[in-house]
């Protein structure tokens, strides 16, 4: 098979697929009639690809066809044009179907034209047109100049062009160490952190740090922490263990921790001036206070430093949808792309772009990963995709199955996950006494991982689940060791908003302790519980109106509001789809106490 030859010239005028079109004579871009800017080696690949629409093109076809003439180059240079490629195509990037070790294949079906777009002959319209946009404009040919004058402006030419030569060859130079330098040492891709910007004072640092994160990606944070403990204690200047750790121990609801290690981590970067560390500050500082806005605002103005940054891309997803943005959160995650298993934060990824409601885009993702080298993740995420189905049933079995090979491969944080969500596909199914093994089971997993905020969830769950076996000193017990570990600072106020709406429910002399909730459909809820253990429905009614109006529907606290409407008598809201399967699964299971038949729903 003939190599594809990149530089010869292209027979069509412009392709077009999806709504895009690809103007090959001018090189430009254009996506429903509006022009979308790429690299000159993103519009090689891109014409490439179209010229052999479903095609598997070997990598060193590629590379030939991009870097001709025998140019050395590494695949990462290939891979870094396939991923700006990517961000420019948007939601057509997915056309584009990386084979591992193999090639590149374009899955589209690409229409051939010989006329320039209609965008850009409107564009050579708007300039006056020129002789190669307009054909028809009339050329104006000048008188030929002495041959003295045409010897002088030749040689003129000949300068500049030599002039402009020598600097071009610099700036490729100067690019190409620029490149070297920011492709060759990351230590993570998700937070597009390279060595540089660790800012160490020992040569050990950077493999330290990127084998804590390689940790915690495999799901052992503990064995994360405490190499990132040494790290700091050990590089007195870098602030990225301090950064970290302060963002996992939001992440688990410690917020002492959280301020203790951000504290020490704004010491060591006040003084470097490193606009990007300031912004992976300002990030860790949102998620630590815990504005969705400001997450969201902070996380992009990452990504306006580092665009290929995926972690904060997938922040932005999530936040998106908890704020009821499904259509944005979706947009956002389906531009991150799975390669391989093995990264847990990754592997969300792909299972909450199902959850987010592109099931079938993330199962050709799936499809594309090799089971074989993570059957535990692979079994996962066939659950994960199931369950967003709505099939409960193979959900269940695919999870187990994934509990079973993470016991035999040693990948506890996954076999915990797996155990975690079977529990609840169980409780759903109304097999209480198998959710309650499988939460149990999760349960060990999550303390010894330090995952505090899910401990106390699941043992939230595990608290209702006695109550509705008839077993009240249990459920109690259940709700005590919940209680305490929120009291020791380590659920974090969701964690505490839902332990206060359960403890009112199942227990009439339960006290917190806590302060009311911040949420103000939460404290509605919570006021409208009161008020219907002190016998005053009429107030209970008002109270759950102003929950409701406050957003309790829309929110992990919606199954506490339907639960109410009903003991109170009113309408039930239509149950929502419990999906992703994450905490607080305790809101979720308040749905298990609303009889079949108590209401008609609204």
């Amino acid at each position: 098979m003939a190599p594809i030859r990149q530089r010869a010239p292209d027979a069509v005028r412009c392709y077009r697929f999806g709504d895009l079109v690809v103007d090959m004579q001018q090189r430009r871009l254009f996506a429903g009639g509006r022009e979308r800017r790429l690299s000159r080696r993103a519009f090689d690949l891109l014409a490439v690809l179209c010229r052999s629409p479903r095609r598997v093109i070997a990598r060193d076809e590629l590379h030939e066809a991009l870097w001709p003439g025998g140019q050395v180059v590494s695949d990462e240079a290939l891979t870094q044009a396939v991923f700006r490629l990517r961000a420019v195509l948007g939601p057509e990037a997915e056309r584009i179907v990386t084979l591992r070790g193999i090639g590149i294949r374009f899955d589209a079906d690409v229409e051939r034209e010989s006329e320039a777009p209609a965008a850009a002959r409107a564009d050579a319209a708007a300039q006056g047109g020129s002789p190669a946009s307009d054909p028809q404009r009339p050329r104006t040919v000048a008188a030929a100049p002495p041959h003295a004058a045409v010897a002088r402006r030749r040689r003129r030419r000949r300068t500049f062009a030599l002039a402009f030569a020598l600097v071009a060859l610099a700036g490729a130079g100067w690019a190409g160490l620029r490149w070297f330098d920011a492709r060759a040492a990351f230590v993570d891709e998700g937070y597009a952190m390279r060595t540089r910007d660790l800012h160490a004072e020992r040569p050990e640092s950077p493999h330290l740090l990127a084998e804590a994160i390689r940790h915690d990606n495999e799901g052992d944070r503990p064995r994360a922490r405490a190499l990132l403990e040494a790290l700091h204690d050990s590089d007195a200047r870098t602030p990225w263990p301090a950064l970290l750790l302060g963002l996992w121990s939001v992440g688990a609801g410690d917020p002492a921790a959280a301020e203790r290690w951000l504290a020490r981590a704004r010491e060591r970067i006040a003084p470097v001036r490193d606009v990007y560390l300031n912004a992976m500050l300002r990030y860790a500082e949102a998620e630590q206070a815990g504005s969705a806005e400001d997450i969201v605002r902070h996380a992009g103005a990452v990504l306006d430093l580092r665009p290929e940054a995926w972690r904060m891309r997938l922040a932005r997803a999530h936040l998106r949808y908890h704020q009821g943005l499904r259509e944005g959160a979706l947009a956002e995650i389906s531009r991150i792309e799975v390669r391989a298993l093995g990264d847990r934060k990754l592997e969300s990824v792909l299972a909450d772009r199902a959850s987010y409601g592109d099931v079938e885009g993330a199962m050709a993702m799936l499809e594309r990963l090799p089971r074989a080298s993570d059957a535990a993740a692979w079994h996962y995420l066939a659950g994960r995709l199931a369950w967003s189905r709505g099939d409960g049933r193979a959900a269940l079995r695919a999870w187990l199955l994934a509990a079973a090979e993470a016991k035999k491969n040693g990948r506890s944080g996954i076999g915990t996950r797996a155990r975690g969500d079977a529990g609840v596909a169980a409780m759903f199914a109304g097999d209480t006494q198998a959710a309650i093994a499988h939460l149990e089971t999760a349960r060990v997993g999550m303390a010894e991982a330090g995952w505090v905020k899910d401990e106390v969830d699941v043992t939230l769950v595990l608290a209702q689940l006695h109550a509705l076996e008839g077993n009240p000193a249990t459920a109690r017990a259940e709700f005590a060791r919940a209680l305490a570990a929120c009291r020791r600072g380590s659920g974090g106020e969701l964690m505490r908003t839902h332990a206060a709406l359960v403890g009112t429910r199942l227990f009439a002399d339960a006290a917190t302790g806590f302060a009311p909730p911040q949420d103000a459909a939460a404290a509605a809820l919570l006021s409208a519980r009161h008020a219907l253990l002190a016998g005053d429905r009429q107030s209970a009614r008002d109270a759950l109106r102003a929950a409701e109006q406050r957003g309790a529907l829309e929110r992990s606290t919606a199954d506490e509001a339907r639960l109410l409407a009903a003991e109170l008598g009113l309408p039930v809201a239509p149950e929502r789809a419990f999906d992703p399967p994450y905490a607080p699964r305790s809101g979720a299971a308040a749905r298990l106490f609303l009889p079949a038949s108590s209401a008609p729903t609204r």
